[in-house]
């Protein structure tokens, strides 16, 4: 019975003790909104001399941030400095990521050394010691190789498994064995010499030697006219045909593949330095035969987890590899690998740039800080990892489009009315934006939101979409996700 006065009057108190002091009563969310990342400068002594390493670490399990691998403004292949990258993605701290062909005169042409990966999606296929996050959000440094393999069908009866040479990167109009895959990561066309199959929607729409558009969501497949590609893979080249894209990750440590809807980011360079808090350097190992990497020191850039499993991002004064290794295991790093370094080196934190590259690049580590919690969703195991949802006060929206379109859904949108249609089988879903009232199978259910557009994709509340799908949903506080099932 005593229990809402004393409420009050503790309410009171630290409401008078915040007036008095000047102090805030800032809320959890509030609290883990503004924290996450912390930036650091420290002198560290190894093997008799001094390193200046700066920093900034990263909590990637506040829901708040996202890491991301991205590339120049203009797509795989060019470059951009890392205050531009830095203004266009609204970072809250980003360093440069792997090698490229920088030295090359050839604008479009300076492509990345190492694989990349961001939101699920192949940006750069190869082979390397890689940051990874995955979708568990634990950071890690692991060997990948991400994998793409293609099957073309012709009839039931008649179809053709392959691998591309490469994700984005193209080899000379004089290699015409190749066989690559371009995604919009790469840009907006390929007018590359060779046969272009456009893919959209699992079928070639079509087929030309002119120069092709990218699908935002589709991708190119270039073919060069060599006498194997005729026989084998060009026959079944044609509009119409059916098209099956699988990317892969492939754990070389340990002989695992995973989708690469499985990891939120990965970005590959090397080599490494620290293994379980060891040193750990072998450049041969990791591909490097440089001696700007084997021997020499030079202004670095690198990547590590610390003991509480947090991201390290930064940069240091000159130091050969085993030095840098040396440095960042006294700085208290269990894992860490090299990022490219020389003139690309560069770091922002604080809001401002703690060390300019001598050049621009073309890629970096991106961290973002978004306004609003962003959440995980998953839809019967399978994660809609190229969007997030998002909670506004207590109230968690989904994109609508993310999860329908998975489960086979087809969606018609009116834009005179506002009217967005979703048909699955038998079921039918009509909504209208800014209307809190949906229909549903003819039935009309009031939801605890309206639906929103925001950066052009549709969101609605969590608890509606559960129940439209006539679903279950299990909620993950400490990953903020959102787990859907649906009946098959």
């Amino acid at each position: 019975m005593f229990g809402k006065p004393i409420g009050r009057i503790c309410l009171t108190v630290l409401l008078l003790a915040s007036l008095l002091t000047g102090a805030s009563l800032a809320s959890p969310r509030q609290a883990e909104a503004a924290a996450g990342v912390r930036y650091e400068s420290k002198t560290v002594m190894y093997n008799g001399k001094s390193f200046s390493l700066q920093y900034a670490v990263i909590d990637v399990k506040n829901p708040y941030l996202r890491v991301m691998s991205v590339t120049a403004k203009e797509g795989i292949g060019h470059d951009e400095s890392l205050a531009s990258i830095v203004n266009r993605t609204g970072a809250t701290v980003a360093v440069n990521g792997t090698f490229f062909d920088a030295y090359t005169t050839k604008d479009a042409e300076r492509y990345p050394n190492g694989l990349l990966l961001n939101e699920g999606e192949t940006v750069f296929s190869g082979e390397n010691q890689s940051l990874v996050i995955p979708v568990g959000k634990t950071p890690d440094i692991r060997k990948l190789s991400l994998k793409v393999k293609i099957t073309l069908t012709d009839a039931p009866s008649k179809r053709y498994t392959f691998s591309p040479w490469s994700v984005n990167r193209y080899y000379g109009a004089s290699n015409q064995e190749q066989s690559v895959l371009f995604t919009r990561a790469f840009g907006e066309k390929v007018s590359f010499v060779g046969v272009k199959a456009v893919i959209k929607g699992g079928k070639i729409v079509t087929v030309t030697e002119g120069t092709a558009t990218i699908p935002a969501d589709g991708q190119v497949l270039l073919v060069g006219k060599a006498d194997m590609n005729k026989r084998n893979i060009l026959p079944y080249v044609k509009a119409g045909n059916l098209v099956d894209v699988t990317h892969t990750v492939l754990d070389l440590e340990s002989g695992t593949t995973y989708d690469t809807e499985d990891y939120e980011a990965a970005v590959g360079v090397g080599p490494k330095l620290v293994t379980n808090g060891k040193m750990d350097v072998d450049p041969a190992r990791d591909g490097f035969q440089d001696p700007k990497i084997t021997t020499n020191a030079g202004a670095r850039s690198f990547a590590g987890i610390d003991a509480k499993g947090q991201l390290v991002l930064g940069v240091s004064s000159a130091a050969t590899m085993k030095d840098l290794a040396g440095a960042l295991i006294k700085l208290g790093l269990t894992d860490a690998m090299n990022l490219d370094g020389g003139a690309s080196s560069g770091l922002y934190a604080e809001g401002a740039m703690k060390r300019t590259p001598g050049r621009e690049i073309s890629n970096a580590i991106v961290v973002k800080r978004y306004a609003k919690p962003q959440v995980q969703v998953f839809l019967n195991g399978k994660i809609v990892n190229e969007i997030y949802g998002y909670m506004e006060k207590d109230l968690t929206m989904v994109p609508l489009r993310g999860i329908f379109e998975r489960l086979g859904a087809t969606m018609q949108w009116d834009s005179t009315g506002q009217v967005l249609t979703v048909q699955r089988g038998e079921s039918r879903l009509v909504l209208r934006l800014n209307s809190r009232q949906a229909i549903v199978n003819g039935q009309a259910v009031q939801m605890d939101a309206a639906p929103v557009v925001t950066a052009g994709r549709t969101y609605v509340p969590l608890r509606f979409a559960v129940t439209a799908l006539g679903g279950k949903v299990v909620w993950d506080n400490k990953l903020y996700r959102a787990s859907i099932t649906t009946p098959q």
